[in-house]
């Protein structure tokens, strides 16, 4: 019996010492993954430059240009975030004399937005004047998104001036009696990322 007993122990101990030396033998390391989502903008325009030419007596009393009128400029915003169009003059309207100056609100724009995204059209059915502060044109709608390519956010910006309309200057060209000559200045387009 003592032989048995001592059998059978000695077949535990190997058959324990056989599990132990045929165990898994594991290391490991850890690595972090990270994204980082970067928002990406871009704006799009013909930037042709835009010339008005007052020469009849109506063309000074009534103003240039209007909605869906023929002074245009398309664009389009492609965007991986919600974004917002604004406008604004880098400097004065001035005269060719380089002193004079037409006051900047005589110039202004519509926007007529033929994308599919969801936006607020701050100048759909009037022109916002021409400010040296940006003016929003086009801007987020608060819930909706309009991140997306340049296809579904397009749209046509439509010149105006001396036309009176919307909150551009409320006295004609004429009755302003500016100094005959060119005045020119330059409009920036700025698409900004909205964050909320």
């Amino acid at each position: 019996m003592k032989k048995l007993a001592t059998i059978l122990l000695a077949t535990a101990f190997v058959i324990g010492l056989g599990n132990n030396s045929f165990a898994q033998v594991q290391d490991s390391e850890v690595i972090t993954l990270t994204a980082n989502l970067h928002t990406t903008l871009s704006l799009s325009m013909e930037t042709a430059g835009i010339t008005f030419d007052f020469t009849t007596l109506n063309e000074y009393k009534d103003g240039l240009g209007d909605y869906k009128g023929d002074y245009e400029s398309a664009g389009s915003v492609s965007s991986t975030s919600n974004w917002k169009l604004g406008y604004k003059a880098l400097g004065d309207f001035l005269h060719s004399d380089g002193t004079t100056a037409m006051p900047l609100d005589n110039a202004g724009v519509s926007v007529e937005f033929t994308g599919s995204n969801p936006i607020v059209n701050n100048a759909s059915s009037d022109p916002l004047a021409l400010s040296l502060s940006e003016v929003i044109l086009l801007d987020y709608d608060g819930s909706n998104s309009n991140a997306g390519d340049d296809d579904v956010n397009e749209f046509v910006i439509y010149w105006e001036m001396g036309t009176k309309e919307g909150d551009m200057n409320a006295e004609s060209i004429f009755v302003q009696n500016l100094k005959k000559g060119s005045y020119s200045t330059k409009v920036e387009f700025i698409a900004t990322e909205v964050i909320d």
